[in-house]
């Protein structure tokens, strides 16, 4: 019996328009009738991704910025901030790359927060990110004293070439993650979405073989393996899919849907 399922967002459980399967809300109210917990699992900050889901927030967990916050609705159920000192020296390399258009922003538990002028960057960011949770500081130390910083993302549009391999060099005192074309994220040495996705089986009591988990890029690996039932859709990185137990249909043709009511044997009610 299928007790938790955890679903990467962009790419995976939303389709190419950044938009939910038609129904997913009845969906959930289907889950939980049959004992089934539902996780949105993204390297987003949580009030972006909060905002995707407000109408049935207190009916799901939420794990966010790459596992290195959970929320149970709108209650934190814990967090595992950076230490400051490492925050500063990766601004220090980030800084040396910036005429090169690499950017930075440091995710904190109340917001988000940007150092310089670039309004593009910075409207950029506000996409993803929730409503009022963005703040331009007038320095990185600013943004330390008033918040926890739980995971820095770094903007590159060569990232796999440039600043993933450079900032890999940081590992194992840190987790520097691919989690998008031009997205690096870095998280604390232990954190990721798949050590979230053990805290959250522990949390509601699921087994690894009462456990599901879709992704599809880098930033999944740890999450799919961490149950029996990891999944990464048709569209996924090709190094997620070599190794995922299982393929899903692409997020364009409601994979994760498919698959949920294929494992754990629900019909999924249509949009009313």
């Amino acid at each position: 019996m299928i007790k938790l399922i955890a679903s990467d967002l962009d790419g995976t459980l939303l389709n190419d328009k950044k938009q939910l399967p038609d129904g997913f809300f009845d969906f959930l109210d289907t889950l939980s009738q049959n004992g089934i917990s539902f996780a949105a699992a993204s390297g987003r900050q949580y009030y972006s991704v909060e905002e995707v889901f407000a109408p049935v927030r207190d009916k799901m967990l939420f794990i966010a910025e790459n596992g290195g916050i959970a929320f149970d609705g709108g209650k934190m159920i814990y967090s595992h901030p950076l230490d400051n000192s490492d925050i500063l020296r990766i601004a220090e390399t980030i800084d040396g790359l910036y005429r090169k258009g690499v950017r930075m922003e440091l995710s904190g538990e109340n917001a988000v927060y940007l150092f310089g002028n670039d309004t593009e960057f910075i409207d950029r960011v506000k996409v993803f990110c929730g409503k009022g949770h963005v703040k331009v500081v007038n320095s990185w130390q600013e943004a330390l004293s008033l918040d926890k910083i739980i995971k820095i993302a770094i903007y590159d549009e060569d990232a796999e070439n440039r600043s993933y391999p450079l900032l890999k060099e940081l590992e194992p005192n840190l987790n520097v993650i691919l989690s998008a074309a031009v997205w690096v994220d870095v998280v604390g040495g232990d954190i990721s979405k798949g050590r979230s996705l053990r805290e959250l089986m522990a949390y509601v009591g699921a087994d690894y073989d009462e456990t599901m988990a879709f992704g599809d890029y880098l930033n999944d690996y740890e999450m799919i393996k961490q149950c029996k039932y990891g999944f990464a859709v048709e569209n996924a990185h090709a190094d997620l899919k070599k190794a995922a137990a299982y393929i899903a249909p692409s997020n364009n043709d409601n994979g994760v849907i498919k698959s949920i009511c294929k494992i754990a044997g629900i019909e999924y009610p249509q949009a009313q």
